[in-house]
């Protein structure tokens, strides 16, 4: 979900993000262990979300640096940022759409929605989910290129800091608020409301957009991996116990600070694989399956539900069947399906797409995190 980076491991964490969401939607494991407790479509997300804030600031950081630190260099900077992510975004997820419409498998009402990546705002007014709720990510995603790329861009350096501060002070307090705003028995629940708002969910990008400031700071990331592994991780993982326990917090504490718990602890995980785990860890996320899966995990997570719903069902009804989206059995299968559409999207109509950003290159002057040469 994030602009291709060259950092391998990388690739290996976007792989586990999207498995984490199917294992959400196309397994459904009803252990409270392995699932009440760990919500792994929420994490996956959550992961995703850190992934992206630290690329994409990565990117544009390269923007403000060299020959590109005059206005007028900044703003054909900004339009190439713009056009490379709508050439990786927007034509595979309007054909989703076109499938969607074919198949009318979506309502009416809800595609204007979907087509101007407002989804999140949609099902926030109407305080319900639509047929395909993962696409409210995208939403959030391209919301978020609306705002902070004229913000890292145009905003003094030294206001850089106080300014992603103050974003992901936010995610915990709109959530803290919605607990409030959105009481469990509206049906909606003030977790599931503060989720898909944008302001539910910027603590996530922003602890990304951080460490990429972080690492621009410090490139080989030295001194930064003993923050991240002596301040952020413990951190993270003591706030992860308490909301996931609610041993010491209330449900309104646990709302709005769970999502943040996992953040940080995802911050320390993009942080060092940026760097390069070693041993085990390292070559897993730098192993060849892993790292494809990884690079083909945007075209993933769009198809992962038009799968069960729209291929799935309609051949077990065919002979005669009730498909049930659920069990270990159907993930395996849909997760194979899954990639293997995926990959064709991706040779077959993503990539070739995607080749059309060297007409719109980066000039930056230096290396940043995130950002390809």
């Amino acid at each position: 979900m994030g602009e291709r980076q060259y950092m391998p491991q990388l690739d290996g964490l976007r792989c586990f993000a999207v498995i984490a969401v199917m294992v959400h939607h196309n397994w459904r494991p009803d252990e409270p262990w392995l699932f009440d407790r760990l919500n792994w479509g929420d994490l996956g997300v959550r992961l995703f979300f850190v992934l992206s804030g630290f690329l994409i600031t990565g990117i544009l950081l390269g923007g403000i640096t060299g020959r590109e630190s005059d206005r007028p260099e900044r703003m054909v900077f900004l339009r190439n940022f713009y056009a490379r992510r709508f050439l990786r975004i927007v034509p595979v997820y309007y054909f989703v759409l076109l499938v969607l419409i074919v198949n009318r498998a979506q309502p009416t009402e809800d595609l204007p929605w979907l087509a101007t990546f407002t989804t999140n705002i949609y099902i926030w007014l109407r305080l319900d989910w639509i047929d395909y709720p993962h696409l409210w990510t995208l939403a959030v995603e391209e919301q978020f290129y609306l705002v902070w790329p004229w913000l890292v861009l145009f905003l003094r350096r030294s206001w850089l800091l106080p300014a992603l501060v103050a974003l992901i002070s936010l995610g915990p307090l709109y959530r803290l608020f919605a607990t409030f705003q959105y009481p469990e028995d509206t049906g909606f629940g003030g977790s599931s409301a503060s989720l898909i708002f944008p302001l539910g969910v910027v603590d996530s990008l922003g602890l990304g957009a951080l460490l990429a400031l972080a690492f621009a700071a410090d490139p080989d990331g030295k001194r930064l991996s003993g923050v991240l592994t002596r301040v952020v991780l413990p951190m993270g993982v003591a706030l992860f116990v308490l909301t996931r326990t609610k041993l010491v917090l209330g449900d309104h504490a646990v709302t709005a600070l769970g999502d943040l718990s996992s953040a940080l602890i995802f911050c320390w995980l993009v942080g060092m694989a940026a760097r390069g785990f070693p041993g085990i860890a390292g070559r897993l996320l730098e192993w060849g399956p892993i790292r494809y899966v990884g690079k083909i995990s945007y075209g993933a997570y769009l198809f992962h539900l038009l799968v069960p719903y729209l291929l799935l069902a309609p051949l077990v009804d065919r002979f005669g069947g009730t498909y049930e989206n659920k069990g270990l059995v159907n993930f395996v299968v849909t997760s194979l399906l899954t990639i293997g559409i995926a990959a064709l999207s991706w040779h077959l109509f993503e990539a070739p797409i995607n080749r059309l950003r060297h007409f719109f290159p980066y000039r930056a002057a230096r290396a940043v995190p995130g950002r390809p040469s």
